[in-house]
């Protein structure tokens, strides 16, 4: 395995990674939304995409 694999899967991980405003639990949203507002799959509140 290349050990440069890991950084970048952490990475990509963590671009992804957002926190809820109104619930404050973490998801994992699409690499295909990562510059729109999604729903939060645990109390249905918008979350902006990160800056």
């Amino acid at each position: 395995m290349n050990l440069l694999f890991i950084p970048a899967a952490i990475g990509t991980l963590l671009g992804l990674k957002r926190t809820c405003p109104k619930c404050k639990r973490n998801q994992v949203v699409p690499a295909s939304k990562r510059r729109e507002r999604v729903r939060c799959k645990f109390c249905g509140a918008d979350i902006p995409p990160r800056k």
